[in-house]
This record gives C-alpha cells, structure tokens and sequence, in this order.
C-alpha cells in the first residue's frame, strides 16, 4: 500500500508563497507550475520510495525530519502507523 503524503496547511501556504516568490522573479506561469510539479513529484517519489529518506531535524520541529530539494528544505513527520507523511513546512535556507 502506498504511502498517504499530506501537506498541513502551512505547508499549503508555503507552496503559495514558493509560487508567488518563482513567479516575480521568472515573470513565467508556465515556469512557475512546472517547477512546483517537480517539486512535488519530487517530495512524492522520494518519500514514498524512502519515507526516512530525510535526515532528523528536531532542532527545527520535534520528531520530524528534513529532505532539500535545489536548495528548499521540506520538513516532514512520517506516522508509520497510519501509513502516512505529513508535509509540515517548506522554505528556503537563504530567504526570510
């Protein structure tokens, strides 16, 4: 059975923001969306084929862990039980 992958609502508003942040800086839609598909393709492959692909990183969220995708760290928490990852947050190491 598959891994369930979810993003929480920060996470939500993150890829918002991600959108918003590639969006100014390329002037392009249609570079905009195919970057947040990679990315999502990417989160998905990954985390389903390696659920503790990430390193652990509670220095930032208790029992979560960290994975980087071209300089964007994705936080997440696997619940093994529930069979499911939740996308806690995302950002970018350089940016506020």
């Amino acid at each position: 059975m598959k891994i369930k992958i979810l993003f929480t609502k920060r996470a939500a508003e993150r890829l918002e923001d991600i959108a918003s942040y590639i969006y100014m800086k390329t002037q392009s839609k249609e570079l905009t969306r195919n970057y947040l598909k990679k990315l999502k393709e990417f989160i998905t492959i990954t985390l389903q084929t390696f659920p503790k692909a990430g390193r652990p990183s509670d220095e930032i969220y208790k029992a979560t862990r960290k994975l980087v995708y071209q300089s964007y760290s994705i936080i997440y928490t696997y619940d093994e039980e529930a069979n499911c990852i939740y996308i806690v947050t995302l950002y970018r190491e350089n940016l506020p």
